[in-house]
């Protein structure tokens, strides 16, 4: 396993609409073609605010040996009902503090086939090292460029500056 990279977004007194960053983010995760496993999912209320998180491993496979896997950690404190005018009308939005963590990494032998037999796994490494480096070092660019896109599409989701 390969960890190709780490992001994280500080979000202040932002005003959103929970539900929708939710399905946003579901949607952005799978129209990249990643199946969504969600680990954790709460919700608590603290008197007028709450407390709202996820976690999520996005898996995607490359091949029938390299898996991309992106994990989502967001958690979103002081979550607060309020209403806003937006385009003259009155709409119902949440505000509230948020952090939101991405991190990829590269799987090879994901369904780990090599690894069973210790010789296997010996040939394994000549075949990663011989074979598979120029496939393997495409696939950690393409993971960096989803990750980074990833965070890019969050930061403009939320109108936060976005990575140049």
């Amino acid at each position: 396993m390969f960890i190709l990279g780490k992001t994280s977004i500080e979000l202040n007194n932002v005003i959103f609409n929970y539900a929708d960053f939710y399905r946003f983010m579901k949607k952005t995760l799978e129209e990249r073609g990643y199946f969504i496993e969600e680990k954790k999912y709460s919700h608590a209320p603290t008197g007028d605010k709450s407390y709202v998180d996820f976690y999520w491993k996005c898996l995607k496979n490359i091949d029938d040996y390299s898996r991309f896997i992106i994990e989502v950690d967001t958690k979103f404190s002081n979550v607060e009902p309020i209403t806003v005018l937006v385009n003259k009308v009155k709409q119902t939005k949440d505000k509230g503090d948020g952090s939101i963590k991405l991190r990829a990494s590269l799987s090879t032998d994901y369904d780990t086939k090599w690894e069973e037999n210790p010789i296997i796994n010996f040939v394994k490494t000549i075949f990663e090292n011989i074979f598979e480096k120029s496939s393997v070092n495409q696939y950690k660019k393409d993971l960096k460029n989803e990750l980074y896109e990833l965070e890019n599409e969050v930061k403009s989701y939320f109108n936060v500056q976005r990575m140049i």
